[in-house]
């Protein structure tokens, strides 16, 4: 081989060398250029994760210093509640939903005067073995076990009911027992002492008083009845008087007395009747009557009254309402007279009308009796009207003063519809008029 073809192919053979070398160099260079990249990447990562980190620690310090605060927060409340329950007087006891004491604070415990069973973790019946048997509590006039066993049933329910026991001391505690969603059971355990003593002594104030009314019932009903004997005889001669033959101004005289017993008399029977209501020693006599026969009959007692002031007086009565019913006849004539009564003496000019209506019931054979007396005179005030029934109540103003009574009528007739099962009404416009009413129920009569 020549030399020059030899050196053709060492030069062929060095620019390949130098070929592949500027070849690797340029993948050396791309290679790092991709490291360097990639470096940077990595310290790009290296840099937020460490801020990360950083954030992370931070907040983890942070969690902690609030979680520190947060113990310190509950433990100071827990503290001071725990301090709270302990000073109050009343007892106060925690247990699981197994009934064992959790905890319970000095007042609880001191009933049991250290009683060292009595501690956490004591079951609930325990508890009340202990306070039958050191004899803690009065179980009246139960038995031990009954007593036990009564307790014992009353903490089965979801909510029991208080119980209230008496201890050796003479005190009451009401027990208020609640359980919790889980089943725990807070027991409070609260001094009612003072209350008990409180309602005793005012029942027994109440017996007093009530004693003390009868007395004076029992009195005015024998006053009464005392004065009424003489007050007749007086009456009576002075009705005999002016039978006999007397001059104008003796006629006048003998008139008057007359007059004024009758007014006394009216009186002496209102508080003798009110008196009797007062002491229950009134009684209904229930009879077969005819109540329109009685309507009349008052009517026909009130009716010279009417004519003298010449007022229309009426009766409206329902012909469809059994002819006979079961009732108080005379009672009711008496309630009639009062309401009529006072619709005379209250009206000028006009008329008075009484309405009876009934609805019977064929079933039950009963009919509920409605009956008003309507009038034209002065009205009540609307500020009189929810007083008008009450006991000596009377509307003063300056149109009724002339207007004599005692205020009782009213009171008596509403007592009596009351005791008849029924109830009174009144609506009034004042200057227009009233309307009285009534409504019981009464037996129809057997045919």
């Amino acid at each position: 081989m020549s030399l020059a073809i030899k050196l053709t192919e060492e030069r062929r053979a060095r620019l390949a060398a130098e070929r592949l070398l500027e070849l690797k160099q340029a993948e050396l260079y791309a290679a790092n250029r991709k490291l360097g990249l990639h470096a940077q990447q990595l310290s790009e990562e290296i840099v937020e994760t460490r801020a990360e980190v950083e954030t992370i620690r931070d907040e983890n310090q942070r969690v902690k210093s609030d979680l520190t605060a947060a113990h310190h927060k509950i433990a100071v409340t827990e503290r001071r509640l725990w301090h709270s329950i302990e000073t109050i007087n009343d007892g106060f006891a925690f247990f699981n939903a197994d009934n064992q004491m959790i905890m319970a604070n000095r007042s609880y415990l001191n009933v049991f005067e250290d009683l060292e069973i009595i501690r956490p973790g004591v079951n609930y019946v325990t508890i009340l073995q202990a306070m039958t048997d050191e004899g803690i509590v009065n179980t009246g006039p139960l038995s031990a076990s009954d007593w036990r066993q009564m307790m014992s049933e009353r903490l089965k329910n979801p909510q029991p009911e208080p119980a209230v026991i008496q201890l050796w001391n003479e005190r009451y505690i009401k027990l208020i027992d609640q359980r919790g969603p889980k089943g725990d059971l807070v027991s409070l355990g609260l001094d009612i002492t003072a209350t008990v003593v409180f309602e005793q002594q005012l029942q027994e104030a109440r017996e007093i008083a009530e004693s003390a009314n009868r007395a004076k019932s029992a009195f005015l009903a024998n006053m009464s009845h005392e004065i009424r004997t003489p007050m007749n005889g007086v009456v009576g001669m002075a009705q005999v008087l002016s039978e006999t033959t007397l001059d104008e101004e003796q006629q006048l005289y003998v008139d008057t007395i007359r007059n004024s017993g009758e007014a006394l008399l009216v009186i002496i029977n209102d508080v003798l009747d009110y008196s009797k209501i007062e002491a229950q020693k009134l009684d209904l006599k229930p009879q077969q009557f005819d109540l329109e026969r009685a309507l009349k009959e008052v009517l026909m007692l009130l009716e010279p009254s009417a004519c003298d002031k010449g007022l229309n007086l009426s009766l409206d009565y329902d012909v469809f309402l059994p002819k006979e019913l079961i009732g108080d006849p005379g009672r009711l004539r008496q309630v009639m007279t009062n309401l009529i009564g006072n619709a005379i003496k209250f009206t000028t000019k006009g008329h008075v009308i009484i309405r009876a209506t009934g609805v019977p019931d064929w079933a039950t054979g009963h009919v509920s009796l409605h009956i008003s007396v309507e009038d034209s005179g002065i009205g009540i005030p609307e500020t009189m009207v929810a007083h008008i029934f009450g006991e000596f109540n009377q509307v003063e103003n300056e149109r009724n003063r002339q207007f004599d009574g005692t205020g009782l009528g009213l009171a008596i007739s509403q007592r009596l519809i009351e005791m008849m099962g029924g109830k009174i009404w009144v609506t009034s416009k004042e200057g227009v008029g009233s309307c009285f009413g009534f409504v019981v129920e009464l037996a129809a009569a057997v045919p």
